[in-house]
């Protein structure tokens, strides 16, 4: 695949024309011009055969002119201008009543011809060199009159000719300013196009607040412009998250950095290392690059649709961790209980809902107090998880704040501050939200999409 697309990009650098829109351009309007010149020569064409139609009406009406029915066919001339004609009547059933002795066979009758109004589009070529017209005569019957107009034909065919020649005289110039004329149209329409591309060519990471103009560019690329700002701003807002996020864990990181390294020292003068302090220090610095490594993952992922098939078990996510989590309580003689219904299956991956709650549950042991009670059930179609205690909770301005990364309850407590940042992100990306209630300040909110299970055993969980 690398290999291919390797190929792809090269034949995109060496052959720029083939995608070109001017080309594309150019070329459909060189072809309607060509289509057009068609056009005029089947016209023409056309027009020959209109011409030859009507010239033997003409004749064949000054030649039946006192014919009246079947015993005034011995009146016909045999010939006209020098060229032989022939006859067929037909009776006004359709049936053949005589034809001339110059004809090896009677022609077709063709009544459509003596049909009222314009006939531009039943226009038919005039297959070989002889062709035939009907007259009505009084009696209700039709004569065929046939003639071979090698003559007319030659003399319009010659004028038709003249008149192509003396257009093609007119067409190549007008056509030549014709291109020249789509040239400059289309320099002037791709001219706003060509700038906006040299204005975003110029965006880089010192220049992020940059957008392409939208004043001048045509309404068919306006489109793909405010697309492409809307995916700048998402960027800027991106890589100032990322900045943002740098600048934080920096920050962050520094503290339990200074204060391992002074016990290091410590350790180095007094030869008698706190064995059990550093081991902790190193379980926290673990702990807070761990879920450093997590935010920034869940961050990156925001936004798309990797976990739109997967499906998590809820009623199993959150047994599983309240049991990992009930040693940790009973060893601060905290109580932990669980009430949840069976079945609940929401979208989004296993092990992440699984952090989720465990990092509610730790900042419920951490800042919380009393008994920690977690429920979970099913409502207007959405998976509900309240994890709830008995301490004071969180006030109402600083809810929202508790969500941000490396926000604490209270500072020097034993948390990293990303425990709740972590979860709204996961329930984020999966779908979800979570959110402090109101009224009940020390009970924290999850609620997920309900789906259903992909196979039938899931029900019962």
């Amino acid at each position: 695949m690398p290999a291919i697309a390797d190929a792809n990009l090269t034949g995109e650098r060496t052959n720029p024309t083939r995608r070109s829109l001017r080309l594309r351009i150019l070329v459909a309007l060189l072809l309607v011009f060509a289509l057009g010149f068609g056009n005029l020569a089947i016209h023409l064409y056309g027009t020959r055969d209109e011409l030859r139609r009507t010239m033997l009406e003409l004749q064949a009406h000054a030649v039946t002119e006192g014919i009246r029915d079947e015993r005034d066919m011995s009146r016909l001339p045999l010939s006209y201008a020098g060229e032989p004609l022939g006859y067929t009547l037909y009776s006004a059933q359709g049936e053949v009543l005589w034809f001339s002795e110059n004809l090896d066979r009677p022609s077709r009758l063709r009544t459509a011809m003596l049909e009222q109004g314009s006939r531009w589009w039943r226009w038919s070529p005039i297959g070989g060199r002889v062709i035939n017209v009907p007259v009505r005569l009084p009696d209700g019957a039709t004569l065929m009159v046939t003639r071979n107009d090698a003559k007319e034909r030659g003399t319009i065919d010659r004028l038709l000719l003249e008149r192509l020649r003396q257009s093609l005289l007119i067409m190549l110039p007008l056509g030549l300013l014709s291109v020249l004329l789509i040239l400059w149209l289309l320099n002037w329409t791709l001219r706003p196009v060509r700038r906006a591309a040299d204005l975003a060519a110029s965006i880089g990471p010192g220049e992020l607040n940059r957008r392409i103009p939208l004043t001048n560019l045509p309404v068919e690329i306006r489109p793909l412009a405010e697309a492409a700002n809307r995916a700048l701003d998402r960027l800027a807002e991106a890589f100032a998250g990322e900045r943002r996020f740098v600048a934080d864990a920096a920050h962050e990181l520094r503290t339990p950095l200074t204060v391992l390294d002074l016990r290091m020292q410590e350790a180095r003068e007094s030869e008698r290392p706190d064995w059990p302090a550093l081991e902790g220090e190193m379980r926290q610095m673990r702990r807070l690059v761990g879920q450093l490594l997590e935010l920034a993952r869940q961050e990156g992922m925001a936004g798309t649709q990797q976990r739109g098939e997967q499906t998590s078990r809820v009623s199993r996510v959150i047994r599983e961790s309240v049991a990992s989590m009930l040693p940790l309580f009973e060893a601060r003689d905290r109580e932990l209980s669980v009430d949840v219904e069976d079945g609940l299956v929401c979208r989004g991956n296993h092990d992440e809902l699984r952090e989720v709650m465990l990092n509610v549950l730790e900042n419920a042991l951490l800042h919380g107090a009393g008994t920690v009670r977690v429920r979970g059930r099913k409502s207007a179609g959405n998976v509900v998880i309240e994890v709830c205690d008995q301490g004071e909770g969180v006030a109402q301005d600083q809810r929202e704040a508790m969500f941000q990364r490396f926000s604490k309850g209270r500072q020097g407590s034993e948390g990293t501050g990303l425990g709740l940042a972590i979860v709204r992100r996961i329930v984020e990306n999966s779908g979800g939200r979570v959110a402090f209630i109101d009224g009940q300040a020390s009970t924290l909110s999850i609620v997920l999409p309900l789906t259903q299970p992909a196979d039938a055993h899931q029900h019962r969980l």
